[in-house]
């Protein structure tokens, strides 16, 4: 709090750039473009702030504090215009603030992961736009946020480098302390695919064992992240949103000990496979994802190929059909992740009755951007995905280095 506190007296007594003083310069320049505005919000109202650097510098976190911190000053701002409002440094007054604020946890237990260099490296980037009121009457409240995501790291659902991880949802749900026992069984993480007692371990599924690797360095309990995760998914998601996404968590994890074998059906010299069925592992991915037995089996070993009007379907072979389980996995988690964020977006979105009436809804907002991008990596063994994800990072590098000389040289030019 004393941090938060003292952001401007950093700042006037010469001190390097603090987080706390890059939000609040962010905020004010809004606030004084708001003043100066007498039409409603203009394009320079709106800030951006770019969090960069190299993996585990601390992106994520810095990310987490300006959202924070921003929310404070907007609190700040009501509190300014009411006698009768009490401060809140946890935000967790206003229904929005803290929506915004839950939003995180949520994000980290479905897209971070443990990296070689970073026990919470955030997997995907994300750009947070956060709305305030532009209008006199309430200027500088928060009235909502949204979130935008790209280049989800799929293939480590598949593929994991020694001492890394998956993604940490998979690790708290079946954390010891973390999932209750019947819960468990719903899901079927408990021994003979819920029927049993015993609970199941991050040690029986292919997912989370490919690695070697099942703990933290940085000493967080996936207990306690779970039971963080689960309090911050009550304020967006209802127990039946909650209960499906859970499901396909689970069915993923399943799908993971998924064994092909030879299809004795087929003739002599064919190479297709089926899904070996004897040991409930495809019995209980299909339960999971609400799909027949059937169904599962033809969308992994077989493909249909159309030609002339005809449908013909084709087996594939076992190497095939491993190849399309990886494919039907990254599809699987992408389209969760995307709608997880399309929910979290829905409950901390902008709402037209929380926009001062009298003015267009569009110069009624103000808004600051958080650009949170990935951290530069090089792997013993990269894929073209962390291409992706390097080029894009040395992009936005770029863009930032050439706005901010731009700018420098404008400046150099007015002052002659």
């Amino acid at each position: 709090e004393k941090s938060v506190g003292n952001e401007r007296d950093d700042a006037e007594g010469g001190k390097p750039p603090h987080v706390y003083d890059v939000a609040a310069r962010a905020f004010g320049s809004m606030m004084r473009a708001l003043e100066e505005s007498r039409d409603g919000v203009t394009g320079s109202c709106n800030q951006s702030i770019l969090v960069s650097g190299e993996s585990g510098a601390g992106k994520t976190v810095t990310t987490k504090i300006i959202m924070r911190y921003l929310a404070i000053l907007s609190q700040r701002m009501v509190m300014a215009r009411s006698s009768t409002a009490e401060f809140d440094f946890n935000c967790e007054g206003s229904g929005v603030e803290r929506q915004v604020l839950q939003s995180n946890p949520v994000l980290e237990s479905f897209g971070n992961a443990r990296t070689i260099r970073n026990d919470n490296s955030s997997r995907f980037g994300k750009f947070i736009e956060m709305s305030f009121e532009g209008k006199r009457t309430g200027r500088g409240t928060l009235l909502g946020a949204s979130i935008y995501f790209y280049l989800l790291e799929k293939v480590r659902l598949v593929s994991v480098n020694p001492g890394e991880r998956n993604y940490h949802i998979f690790y708290e749900v079946l954390s010891p302390s973390g999932m209750e026992l019947e819960d468990r069984k719903r899901y079927m993480l408990t021994s003979s695919f819920g029927r049993g007692s015993t609970p199941s371990s991050v040690r029986d599924f292919r997912m989370t064992s490919m690695s070697g690797t099942f703990d933290r360095r940085d000493g967080v309990d996936d207990s306690d992240t779970y039971r963080e995760l689960r309090m911050a998914m009550d304020i967006c998601f209802s127990f039946d949103e909650q209960d499906g996404i859970f499901s396909v968590v689970s069915a993923l994890l399943h799908a993971s000990n998924l064994r092909f074998v030879s299809d004795e059906r087929q003739s002599s010299g064919s190479e297709g496979c089926a899904i070996y069925n004897l040991d409930g592992t495809s019995g209980a991915v299909a339960s999971l994802l609400g799909v027949t037995l059937e169904a599962l089996e033809t969308s992994l070993t077989a493909s249909a190929i159309e030609a002339r009007g005809e449908r013909l379907i084709k087996k594939l072979s076992i190497t095939k059909a491993e190849k399309a389980l990886e494919a039907l996995t990254k599809a699987t988690y992408g389209a969760l992740f995307t709608y997880i964020v399309m929910r979290i977006n829905k409950s901390i979105e902008v709402r037209r009755d929380s926009i001062s009436r009298g003015i267009d809804e569009v110069k009624s907002i103000a808004t600051i951007g958080v650009l949170d991008i990935f951290g530069f990596e090089s792997f013993e063994k990269n894929s073209f995905e962390q291409l992706c994800i390097n080029y894009c990072n040395e992009a936005l590098q770029q863009q930032f280095n050439r706005f901010v000389f731009k700018s420098e040289q404008a400046e150099y030019e007015r002052e002659g």
